[in-house]
């Protein structure tokens, strides 16, 4: 029969162990916990450079593999500030979020949004102050296929606001309306086009930035068929 002390002893010696024991899984949830606060930091320095983040984000969306999906962390990361490489004008449709297809989560961009990817003086206003005031580089005009602002332009909508909203478009209406989905995308790409020209033509801050190399302007077309983004 084994003697109190020895009891005792054993008994120390277990209590021993399931401690260290729940220090270590104290220690495993603890690198569990920064492992999932851990974002990927993006360092833009040139207009390339933000195009290129772009590109490399819209194939990573492409093939799955999206990096840029820890939102708490880039939270925090960006309570303090923001400093977005580029901007996205885009159209309002709901299958074409800018953050999500280009794989940029929180913090990486600035977007506007309004039907048919137009601008106006507010929009105009934005995209100077992404450039101007924080410094982006890129913007881009985003344009997408099936767009309905795009349709009802080209068949004459009228409702409300929004029939003033489609006459700006009008001017970019193109093709043989014999094959509509050929116009259509036709029709979107011109959009896209003279949506650009009139960025340069009326906002003589953004246009000077462009000139001096700070800024670059783009167009890029979204099939959301497939997510992938053609760069114009």
């Amino acid at each position: 029969m084994k003697s109190l002390k020895t009891v005792a002893i054993t008994l120390c010696a277990g209590i021993m162990l399931v401690s260290c024991a729940g220090k270590k899984k104290e220690a495993e949830k603890t690198t569990v916990s920064k492992t999932e606060v851990k974002s990927t930091p993006i360092t833009i320095n040139t207009p390339d450079e933000a195009l290129a983040e772009l590109k490399a984000g819209n194939q990573r969306f492409f093939e799955g593999k999206l990096v840029n999906t820890n939102y708490k962390a880039e939270i925090e990361e960006t309570k303090d500030g923001q400093h977005p490489h580029s901007i996205i004008l885009s159209c309002i449709d709901s299958r074409v979020p800018p953050e999500i297809i280009f794989d940029q989560g929180i913090g990486h961009i600035f977007v506007a949004r309004v039907a048919g990817n137009i601008i106006d003086p507010n929009e105009l206003g934005s995209l100077e102050f992404a450039t101007a005031a924080k410094h982006s580089k890129l913007i881009v005009v985003l344009g997408h296929s099936k767009c309905g602002a795009i349709e009802g332009a080209v068949n004459d909508v009228k409702l409300g606001n929004l029939t003033q909203l489609l006459t700006q478009i009008k001017p970019a209406i193109v093709g043989d309306s014999t094959n509509k989905p050929m116009m259509m995308e036709q029709t979107t790409k011109k959009n896209i086009a003279l949506t650009i020209a009139k960025i340069l033509k009326e906002s003589p801050t953004i246009n000077a930035l462009v000139k001096e190399g700070k800024v670059k302007i783009v167009g890029a077309y979204d099939d959301i068929t497939t997510g992938k983004v053609a760069f114009l």
